[in-house]
């Protein structure tokens, strides 16, 4: 059986009627239905829309094998916005909560690297700056013992050009320096963010699948219960149509063994005086049929019957 379409915001009926599904008419018609084909108007596949419990609709796609739904709403809440708005939720494949715990995880490695190598900068640098006081000092101890020997020791021209340089670079090398600390400072609070959100994020699945085993606990501690529940009242039942069953065999039994007993006593065309005495007759039956429910007054019925028939 072929479903109707929505193409382009109009349903065209069997009888040939067309009218917008955004109309009086069309929700009307969404009442009267349980699914129907909807066409996108962009590039987005068709898919179909679908009642569900008799009030919500869902929009339903089939994708490598499984069946991907998006909640739509009830039949007030149907529109063409919301139908093209369903039509590329549904071309939206879903992200795996595992993808993404592994996207957070591989930004916390990345930030950590970038960490240790900011470290590993500001460590070379406060060297440089180490080695360059060092050298310094070495320079002001030297000078003033030499000065004092008496030594022709001649001083090395002096440069401006290159102590302004020097100086230049070594407050170039702490500005540098003080901004490393700062970028680490920030990458390690950043570390500690992405940390924090990769703990909620798998506290959160481990959350989510203890809730999941719980449930799948109920439901099978609930089957075993139906289950268990069912099958004694399948047994019970099964006892009472055997003890019907075994009522029924007696009722027919006795049934047969009083026609039986009527039709030698017809035959024999017995007087009222010749007949047997009912409580023998009685005794008889329930002798060879235990559980004869015949009682006294039934035998004195069928006595009866006889006597009639032979006068």
């Amino acid at each position: 059986m072929t479903i109707p379409s929505v193409v382009q915001g109009l349903i065209e009926t069997e009888d040939g009627k067309v009218f917008e599904l955004d109309s009086p008419k069309g929700s009307t018609w969404l009442e009267s239905i349980g699914s129907f084909r909807f066409e996108p108007s962009g590039d987005s596949k068709p898919y179909t829309v679908r009642k569900e419990s008799g009030i919500y609709w869902y929009g339903c796609r089939k994708v490598a094998g499984k069946v991907r739904k998006k909640y739509i709403g009830k039949s007030s809440e149907v529109s063409i916005a919301k139908l093209e708005e369903i039509a590329e939720a549904l071309e939206t494949p879903p992200v795996p909560r595992v993808d993404k715990v592994a996207e957070v995880a591989e930004e916390v490695v990345q930030v950590a690297e970038v960490a240790e190598t900011s470290t590993d900068r500001l460590t070379a640098l406060e060297l440089q700056v180490a080695n360059l006081q060092k050298a310094l000092e070495a320079l002001q101890e030297t000078l003033p013992g030499k000065l004092e020997s008496g030594d022709s020791f001649k001083l090395p021209k002096v440069d401006n050009e290159v102590i302004e340089r020097l100086q230049n670079e070594v407050g170039n090398l702490q500005a540098e320096n003080r901004q490393l600390k700062q970028d680490v400072d920030d990458l390690m609070k950043s570390h500690q963010v992405a940390r924090e959100a990769s703990d909620n994020l798998i506290a959160i699945l481990k959350d989510n699948c203890r809730h999941a085993e719980e449930k799948l606990d109920e439901a099978r501690a609930n089957y075993a219960t139906l289950l268990e529940s069912s099958t004694a009242v399948t047994n019970k039942l099964r006892g009472e149509v055997q003890e019907l069953r075994s009522q029924l065999e007696t009722e027919r039994a006795d049934r047969e063994e009083v026609e039986i007993q009527l039709s030698d006593l017809r035959q024999k065309s017995v007087t009222a005086s010749e007949l047997p005495e009912a409580a023998d007759l009685l005794n008889q039956l329930k002798g060879r049929r235990k559980k004869s429910r015949a009682d006294l007054a039934d035998i004195n019925a069928i006595l009866g019957f006889l006597t009639e028939g032979n006068g």
